[in-house]
């Protein structure tokens, strides 16, 4: 056992046992409880840890370039005489050097760190800042690679942080969160793992690791380091009206997507082409199964069609692997090279059966096509309604058929069933002219967007965000 987690048991024993022998009205001898300098052993570890580990800690500056209209942003009732202007925008955030290869190191942060950034500067120590420039980000994830030149930086390779296995972790360890809050470079907390493989709907693809090491805004981007000093997670979000709920993205889901830009410039994700959803307990009264994922759609002439997948199908394993949700599916099938072929298990009437797929790679931008639409972007799935439908509703519009858990179009309130009929006032009567519309509202530098939608026999307004 390391000698930090060996003091810190010793320490809590000592401190039960005295309190046991003294009770809780008496005084508790100090000198007991240092127990012959456990507790230094315990500092002195500490302290090593966290120095062997901040030299890779940076402070990240990121100047954006935003669009502000008075009329949009402030969502007035009336229109005033002012037209839309671009102002500066500058964030603050932290990253961890894991890479020195080529004369270049190479930085891991989060993407809404740099998004849209048309400067990035790195600053190393008060004394040494550098340009950086933006290898590849991956807002599915959050994840973003810098590379600045190692020219002048002092003691390169002992900045490069190492990487742990975040596989390995479990709820109770202990963690240490560095950073850079609020501009307070370098700043260190201390706690535990909190919980794992947590989904807080902020991106498409989550299994974060909960922690109640104190993570506040300009944390993210930084590391969450075990007791060996090696780096477990990318600091990431927090949940502001709470205390104790930070969240971090797992290392070797961080590492893989490294992997895919600096390997292919961007990241490349298996796809089956099906739109599922986690079984609930009325779903699974309903249907007499507990276990599982549910197909709700088949993406005509995916790979999940090809393979003769069907709607209703329930999805219990991959590989033999079982499958407790949704996001476990998916995390599987995005790390999976296309032109593989798996093996997926599933319930189909009652009866189990093994449906062999050969993954395919998920479209960069979306399947779009006159009769049916996916957008992988927005996590949306839609095709046109049916003459019969319109008619019936007295509507027209588009009709939503699969909503990616998490996605952009989940977090707006879109559901299926919803029916899209105008788009920032704009009347959309087939999915490609949907797609249309939203493409030149991204050309005009929209970042949102809003929905009229049709639910329920009733119209209501929502706000789809395009990032």
């Amino acid at each position: 056992m390391n000698v930090f987690a060996l003091t810190a048991f010793l320490i809590l024993s000592i401190l039960v046992g005295c309190k046991a022998q003294t009770g809780a009205t008496q005084p508790v001898d100090e000198s007991r409880i240092n127990g012959g300098g456990i507790l230094e052993s315990f500092q002195r570890e500490l302290t090593k840890v966290v120095d062997k580990v901040s030299p890779s800690v940076v402070t990240i500056f990121a100047v954006q370039e935003v669009e502000f209209n008075p009329f949009e942003d402030f969502d007035l009732p009336f229109r005033i005489p002012i037209e839309p202007f671009k102002q500066e925008r500058r964030s603050l955030g932290s990253g961890v050097i894991v890479k020195h290869e080529g004369g270049k190191l190479y930085i891991l942060t989060n993407n809404h760190v740099v998004e849209d950034a048309k400067a990035v500067t790195v600053r190393f120590d008060k004394h040494t800042e550098k340009r950086a420039k933006i290898v590849g980000t991956d807002p599915k994830t959050d994840i973003a690679v810098l590379e600045v030149s190692a020219e002048g930086i002092e003691n390169v390779d002992e900045r490069i942080a190492k990487l742990g296995d975040s596989d390995s972790v479990r709820v109770g360890q202990l963690a240490i969160a560095i950073g850079n809050p609020y501009g307070l470079e370098r700043t260190v907390t201390v706690g535990v793992i909190s919980a794992l493989k947590r989904s807080i709907g902020i991106t498409q693809y989550e299994s974060y690791i909960q922690t109640d090491a104190a993570i506040n805004p300009g944390n993210s981007g930084g590391p969450l380091i075990n007791i060996y000093g090696e780096v477990i997670g990318i600091n990431t979000a927090i949940v502001a009206s709470g205390q104790g709920l930070g969240f971090a993205i797992p290392i070797n889901l961080a590492k893989w997507v490294m992997e895919q830009i600096l390997e292919h410039g961007r990241v490349i994700r298996g796809w089956l082409g099906v739109v599922i959803q986690e079984i609930t307990p009325d779903i699974a009264e309903a249907i007499g199964v507990k276990e599982g994922i549910l197909i709700a759609q088949v993406l005509k002439n995916s790979p999940a069609d090809k393979a003769g997948l069907k709607v209703g199908d329930i999805i219990v394993a991959l590989n033999g692997k079982k499958l407790d949700s949704v996001r476990e599916l998916q995390l599987s099938v995005m790390k999976t090279k296309p032109g593989t072929k798996v093996k997926l298990t599933v319930i189909r009437n009652g009866k189990k059966k093994e449906i062999e797929v050969t993954v395919g790679e998920l479209p960069e931008k979306g399947r779009k096509s006159q009769k049916t639409g996916e957008s992988e972007d927005l996590g949306l799935s839609l095709r046109d309604l049916t003459p019969q439908e319109k008619a019936k509703l007295g509507i027209d519009g588009v009709l939503v058929v699969g909503v990616v858990p998490g996605s952009s179009a989940h977090r707006s309130g879109l559901r299926p069933g919803d029916v899209i009929m105008r788009v920032n006032y704009r009347k959309v009567g087939s999915v490609r002219e949907f797609y249309r519309t939203i493409e030149k509202l991204k050309e005009m530098g929209k970042s949102k967007v809003l929905l009229l939608v049709y639910r329920n026999r009733s119209n209501i307004y929502l706000v789809l965000n395009l990032r």
